[in-house]
């Protein structure tokens, strides 16, 4: 039979443990989620439900039965001025990293309510993905769920995130590697000659590969030696090629260019100016791509180089 309190009830089940619950506005019976071993330990139950209410920081156990999939989902459709690429890596982690199932012995994260998220759920999930992806991967997408679950926490949905490992999102890369200036010189005579200026213009000033993809000769002012970076230019999974500003504000910026940098450039625009405005193009005369850069022109010169594993990228530091 039940017994009254102040603030919900407990009554004793067919099983001999204790049954919780209480009422919110609107007539809705709450049942505590688990029932308990004796009659104490449920109403500390209810005196700590009624603590969570007098604060604030109650949250309606109801309202988080939604799956992560559909919330993530929303999540995501709500962030209207992403930018393309950031969008796209976003929908990438949650469709191979996050929601699907990663291990056997772990269940699909899409799968699971909200609610049922807990911490010791998240870390073997996380350390399933370090297993079977790689710990940069694990990263990223602990990064990103704790993101999302912080804005369920915000949606009165759950009263907690469970992200809760210490440093989850903490990456940790092997050493910068740096090209001293004789190997960049090195490393310009072993591209092809309509490459050169790019190499060096990415080791002396300091411009990334989309950066450089994306300069126009308009950018460069020769008499006042200096680059504008205005764009830059890449080409999502989907196909479809971006141009737009650099990926902050202070990526916007006029670079001052040595006179040897000059020199290379006026020689590169005497040789190789195709006539279509872009200072940096295939042998064909069209503009580059990524995945043909790297494949057909950078790693062979790196590897001529003896500089296997150096990154294009790296060459900026």
């Amino acid at each position: 039979m039940s017994r009254r309190r102040s603030f919900g009830s407990v009554r004793k089940l067919p099983s001999g443990r204790w049954q919780a619950r209480y009422k919110i506005e609107g007539g809705r019976s709450i049942t505590a989620p688990t029932s308990f071993a004796t009659k104490a330990e449920a109403a500390r139950w209810l005196a700590g439900v009624e603590t969570e209410r007098a604060k604030g920081s109650w949250v309606d156990p109801q309202a988080g039965r939604i799956a992560l999939d559909a919330y993530a989902t929303a999540w995501l459709r709500g962030h209207a001025r992403l930018a393309k690429r950031t969008r796209e890596i976003y929908e990438a982690q949650l469709r191979l990293h996050i929601l699907p199932a990663i291990d056997s012995a772990v269940p699909a994260l899409g799968t699971v309510a909200l609610t049922d998220l807990t911490p010791a759920l998240v870390r073997q999930w996380y350390a399933a993905l370090i297993a079977r992806r790689s710990p940069s991967v694990a990263a990223k997408a602990y990064m990103r769920l704790r993101q999302i679950l912080t804005a369920a926490v915000n949606d009165d949905l759950i009263g907690k995130n469970p992200c809760r490992i210490q440093r989850g999102g903490t990456e940790h890369h092997p050493e910068q590697r740096f090209a001293t200036m004789a190997e960049l010189g090195a490393l310009a005579e072993a591209v092809p000659d309509r490459y050169r200026a790019m190499v060096l213009v990415a080791g002396l000033a300091g411009l990334r590969q989309g950066e450089l993809f994306g300069l126009r000769w308009e950018d460069i002012d020769f008499a006042a030696a200096t680059i504008t970076v205005r764009r830059k230019r890449l080409r999502l999974a989907s196909g479809e090629v971006i141009e737009d500003d650099p990926k902050s504000r202070a990526g916007r910026r006029t670079i001052a260019l040595p006179a040897v940098l000059v020199v290379e450039l006026e020689r590169h625009r005497a040789g190789y100016d195709s006539g279509g405005g872009y200072v940096f193009t295939s042998e064909e005369g069209t503009t580059l791509e990524r995945s043909n850069f790297r494949q057909r022109v950078w790693l062979p010169a790196a590897k001529a180089a003896g500089m296997e594993g150096l990154r294009f990228h790296d060459l900026r530091h």
